[in-house]
């Protein structure tokens, strides 16, 4: 049974200032990652490809050698070598011509394993129908996927940038303060612009903040000034977990409040009594677990283990605390 694993990151307060740079706190309209996507094939299977009934395999096959100027029968291609996939891959922010992007790679029908499979040229187009990247290369496939999915590290290609839109009419630029973070970084925002950018003019509307770019400032430049300037905002400590690994990693001394968790036959109690045989300091008892009131996560956990759930069992468990409101903390499920 897979269990979660925990890592705590220790020396941090509940809630803390720390000075970060400001392109980690907030978001530049126009100014985002873009995904490309494309529909090629997986050639060198060891036999673990597409079924026989995969007429789209080889049509892909027949393509590709038609275009070399082979007159190939498409009746006499097996297709348990190749396998169609769909591939993926973000351009950043500013990324130019002849940059190198990471691709994500897919099975799309009923092959086995992409293993040892090679992708080949396939054009990535974007939301306009428009190609800006071509992909090819080895695949690294990803075993808890079954290796129906990989990924070829640098395998895409920029061939012309993402025009991006992020100069508003009037020298403005507009910034989006990350939801995740509290009404007191909005100010710490606003106190880091009337220090370090006073000629800058500057609207603040909910987690939104409209700034006119001084008229002897080059956009680009003060741009990048800006994001670079850091800023000291509260932390909200984070839970991150991988839901195929068990891995949980914690940053701070998250603290569960007050619950009870009754889960397939087992329970657990955090602080104020609960159960009969449970007292204030944590015991056990059959499938029942007492724990002290201001239970940290990683206790949580470890009691949760202890019961013998599992990291799925364990992560949902986790989800409906954060949802209930027990876990004060940012929780992502990878």
């Amino acid at each position: 049974m897979k269990k979660v694993f925990f890592f705590l990151l220790l020396g941090m307060a509940w809630l803390w200032a720390e000075p970060v740079e400001l392109k980690y706190v907030v978001s530049v309209e126009g100014l985002s990652f873009n995904p490309l996507i494309g529909y090629g094939i997986v050639v060198g299977l060891k036999g673990t490809g597409d079924s026989e009934g995969g007429s789209q395999t080889k049509e892909f096959i027949a393509r590709i050698a038609n275009h070399f100027g082979i007159q190939a029968n498409i009746d006499k291609f097996k297709p348990k070598n190749a396998a169609v996939v769909m591939v993926i891959a973000d351009v950043p922010p500013f990324a130019q011509t002849g940059n190198r992007l990471d691709v994500r790679v897919a099975s799309v029908f009923d092959a086995k394993s992409l293993e040892g499979g090679e992708l080949v040229v396939t054009p990535l187009m974007g939301g306009d129908n428009e190609m800006y990247a071509v992909a090819s290369g080895k695949l690294v496939v990803d075993s808890s996927s079954k290796s129906v999915s990989g990924t070829i590290l640098q395998g895409a290609i920029l061939q012309k940038p993402i025009p991006q839109t992020w100069l508003q009419s009037e020298r403005r630029v507009i910034l989006h303060l990350d939801a995740n973070y509290s009404f007191d970084a909005l100010v710490a925002v606003e106190k880091m612009l009337q220090t370090s950018f006073p000629d800058a003019e500057y609207t603040v509307e909910n987690y939104t903040i409209t700034i006119t770019i001084p008229e002897d400032e080059q956009p680009s430049q003060w741009l990048g000034r800006l994001l670079s300037t850091k800023v000291n905002v509260p932390q909200v400590p984070s839970i991150t977990i991988d839901s195929k690994t068990g891995m949980l990693v914690a940053g701070g001394n998250v603290v569960v409040t007050e619950a009870a968790v009754v889960y397939q036959g087992s329970q657990i109690t955090i602080g104020g009594g609960g159960f009969s045989w449970g007292g204030s300091s944590t015991t056990q008892k059959g499938s029942a677990q007492v724990l002290p009131a201001s239970t940290t996560v990683q206790e949580l956990v470890t009691g949760l283990n202890q019961l013998g759930m599992s990291a799925q069992d364990v992560v949902k468990i986790l989800q409906l605390l954060h949802k209930n409101g027990n876990i004060k903390a940012r929780l992502q499920v990878l």
